[in-house]
């Protein structure tokens, strides 16, 4: 019998959307997959879905932005020599973050999508340095290339979440640890459903899912999809500040 290219990983964010669907598509290939997210109707779906396709799943209810909590789940579940993948996928955006306060709203995005993220990975990390193997990740995006209108704290988390990456690349090499960032295009899901602008090259969250845990199994640092949007990002990079805010406006 063939090992599985991962046989234990946690994911945070893991009750709905492309964080759901990476853990299905974990579990499909024969990892043990812990679930970390606060609603625990919607884990409890997830580790079903996961068990029809033929894997299995533990369920962590409860909240990243709680701190104590995260660090004592996730240092229990990273002591455990099995585990080998980590993946920081917990995310919001302006439109679903609940306060009603832009000054509230950003914070909030910005808790979750990059301090809890990164808090994530930290935790998780001294075990696995340990061990001399395995892979720290995160959902960054492809919005965190350039700065878009109405998605400002979307984007800096983003930016920021990738950048902190790439620093922790570096002070890993040669640990045996391999460091991914995972930046996709739009995803079919609950927080895409908001958003009142086009959205082109938009995936299905299973066709994302198999993208990004394909690129986590072939070690790459960077894993960028869809590749015409991330072409396209790129490119926008380049252009001048006048050009990209008519281009984006309103």
């Amino acid at each position: 019998m063939v090992d599985p290219p991962f046989r234990e990983a946690l994911l945070t964010g893991a009750s709905s959307g492309l964080g759901r669907a990476i853990a299905v598509e974990l579990g499909r290939r024969g990892a043990l997959v812990h679930l970390i997210a606060r609603r625990e109707d919607e884990l409890a779906r997830t580790r079903e879905e996961i068990r029809t396709a033929g894997g299995d799943a533990a369920v962590h209810p409860g909240d990243v932005t709680d701190g104590p909590w995260l660090d004592r789940v996730v240092a229990e579940v990273s002591a455990r020599p099995g585990l080998d993948l980590v993946v920081a996928g917990a995310g919001v955006a302006e439109s679903g973050a609940g306060e009603d306060t832009r000054i509230g709203r950003t914070h909030t995005v910005l808790e979750v999508n990059l301090v809890a993220a990164a808090r994530t990975l930290e935790i998780a990390l001294p075990a696995m340095r340990d061990r001399g193997s395995g892979t720290l990740a995160a959902l960054s995006s492809l919005a965190g290339l350039r700065g878009l209108p109405t998605a400002a704290a979307y984007c800096a988390s983003k930016a920021g979440l990738s950048t902190w990456l790439e620093s922790l690349r570096g002070e890993l090499h040669g640990t045996g640890l391999r460091v991914c960032d995972v930046r996709p295009g739009f995803v079919r899901t609950a927080l895409t459903a908001r958003n009142r602008f086009p959205m082109p090259f938009l995936l299905e969250p299973e066709d994302a899912a198999r993208r990004t845990v394909d690129g986590l199994e072939r070690g790459r640092a960077i894993i960028e999809y869809p590749r015409r949007l991330a072409w396209l990002m790129r490119a926008a990079r380049l252009l001048p500040q006048p050009l990209w805010r008519r281009l984006t406006s309103p």
